[in-house]
């Protein structure tokens, strides 16, 4: 499964309505003031400081996407050379269960988490791997009474192991659904 780009996720129409400006408009302005030599972090601050109304999480997203238009970033490359990747499904359960399967699934083959959090709004579980790698696994409340389960594997070295983790975290995600019936 392939790693998706910034786009994937935020289309073009929605920046725009979201911070008045297209993708091209924003890509234009750091263009011109050479944003291709600034860190993730020069970018995303001059966002802020320069175009009043522009938040933090919208200056990140422009941020992003600019990187990974100009060939700064790869997608799912975060700003430290690392990647990370993501899988995500919606359950018929409530957090704690939600997350106690995830667990009990994932435990199965990666021992019992590092740590866990289930007082928290987002209630989690994180496995340390192999060479610095994590993998969380987080439940966020959806609709009816359903979960929103996210496995997160992070500190990847390159996208190949980043293309292989996508994998990976579905078909790991799927064997805590099919847990569930």
């Amino acid at each position: 499964m392939a790693v998706s780009d910034h786009t994937a996720g935020l289309g073009d129409d929605a920046m725009l309505a979201a911070t008045g400006k297209h993708p091209d408009e924003w890509f234009a302005l750091l263009d011109a003031r050479g944003a291709t030599g600034w860190t993730h972090t020069e970018i995303a601050r001059w966002l802020v400081a320069q175009h009043e109304g522009l938040d933090g999480w919208w200056a990140q997203s422009v941020t992003v996407r600019y990187e990974q238009a100009r060939g700064m970033r790869l997608p799912g490359q975060r700003a430290d050379g690392t990647f990370e990747v993501s899988a995500s499904k919606t359950v018929p359960r409530d957090q704690l269960d939600a997350l106690r399967s995830a667990v009990d699934t994932l435990a199965r083959t990666y021992g019992d988490p590092a740590s866990q959090n289930t007082t928290a709004k987002f209630p989690t579980a994180r496995w340390k791997l192999d060479h610095g790698q994590n993998l969380v696994a987080m439940a966020a409340p959806s609709k009816n009474g359903r979960t929103s389960l996210t496995l997160t594997w992070s500190r990847l070295p390159d996208a190949d192991a980043a293309s292989a983790a996508k994998d990976t975290a579905a078909r790991l995600l799927a064997n805590v659904v099919e847990s569930l019936d």
